[in-house]
């Protein structure tokens, strides 16, 4: 009869996890933004910290004849919201950018692979993370004349100046996310979802490579993410102003179970989302109730059962993942109540 995924949770959160677990981006909802309208929020960053040669071409306020390049707003939810927005320099368009690392500079054509996002460990412009999200969801909404692509990617990388997939010689052995979401014309707040996927190895790290397959298991190493949100999907195709808001960054780990089993067979009326459940046995006065069995959709939530006995029969069922150890959720609680079958027929009776 298999147990799998039943497991001692104290120890595995001292094996895996420090105790000071990052699990989340800091200021997610662009609620904290200390400086003017066109600064950048705090734990972001865009053209005023740019780096490279070229830095001082651009700023977040735009320059003459352009919109600011980054601007806070009002929110979708909570007071405020950012929007970037396409710029021209020379008559060249500039894809407006946010990171929670730093924007490079190194070239005037705005096609140049000179130019991209990338952790900044020396300078500060680095998120040390260690979770492992299954996939993030994001707020956004458009101000565009036509029907664009926009881009959101977030990277769990090693501990390297990791570059948004524009150096091919690097090394990237954890896993991104990376989602290109079209502007529906409507001016309206969408919610957006993208699954992280993972590298089975070390990999040489290219554009033409994403996404990447999705693996069971992910490295625990110490780890850095490096998030990437642009106006528009290729450079240069941008029309000066257009505008892509942002709002409510939210990193998920999925603590949904994909079954449930009782004595090894699938538990009848399983539901997705659905959290308790109602098991008719014989009596259940019985000396050993049937075992019950869970299983998480996402392969790194860690699952644990206390099996039913007579004095309680019910099983319940507890879904462990990343944000749970880190203290900033609670696992999720599925339940299985045995209840014995004369009580039913003596119900009927009754009634």
């Amino acid at each position: 009869m298999k147990l799998t995924r039943i497991t001692c949770i104290l120890s595995f959160c001292a094996m895996v996890l420090p105790l000071r677990a990052q699990v989340q981006m800091p200021n997610p909802g662009f609620e904290n933004w200390p400086g003017e309208v066109t600064s950048s929020p705090k734990g972001w960053h865009s053209f005023n910290e740019a780096g490279g040669v070229f830095a001082k071409t651009m700023s977040n306020k735009g320059g003459p004849g352009n919109p600011a390049a980054l601007e806070r707003v009002a929110g979708h939810s909570g007071k405020y919201a950012v929007v970037l927005r396409c710029t021209k320099i020379l008559g060249v368009s500039a894809n407006g950018a946010l990171t929670s690392g730093r924007v490079y500079m190194g070239a005037m054509g705005a096609a140049s692979a000179k130019n991209y996002c990338y952790t900044d460990r020396a300078n500060g412009y680095a998120f040390k993370f260690t979770g492992r999200p299954d996939s993030i969801s994001f707020w956004a909404k458009f101000d565009m004349k036509e029907s664009v692509y926009a881009t959101a990617k977030a990277h769990l990388h090693t501990d390297c100046d990791f570059r948004d997939f524009v150096d091919i010689g690097q090394e990237s052995d954890i896993a991104s996310a990376i989602l290109y979401f079209k502007n529906p014309k409507d001016g309206k707040w969408h919610k957006y979802k993208q699954a992280f996927k993972a590298y089975d190895k070390v990999y040489k790290a290219t554009a033409a490579q994403a996404p990447i397959p999705t693996l069971d298991t992910w490295t625990r190493k110490p780890s850095y993410l490096l998030f990437c949100f642009s106006t528009n999907r290729y450079v240069m195709t941008g029309n000066k102003g257009d505008a892509l808001y942002l709002d409510d960054i939210r990193l998920i780990y999925n603590k949904n179970l994909s079954a449930i089993q009782v004595d090894d067979t699938e538990l009848y009326g399983y539901q997705k989302g659905k959290q308790d459940y109602v098991y008719f046995v014989s009596n259940t006065q019985e000396t050993q109730l049937p075992v019950v069995t869970a299983f998480a959709e996402s392969p790194r939530a860690v699952v644990e059962v206390q099996q039913a006995t007579a004095e309680n029969p019910v099983a319940e069922i507890k879904v462990y993942h990343d944000d749970v150890y880190a203290g900033e959720a609670e696992p999720e609680v599925y339940t299985v109540r045995f209840v014995s079958l004369p009580s039913v027929y003596a119900m009927s009776e009754w009634r």
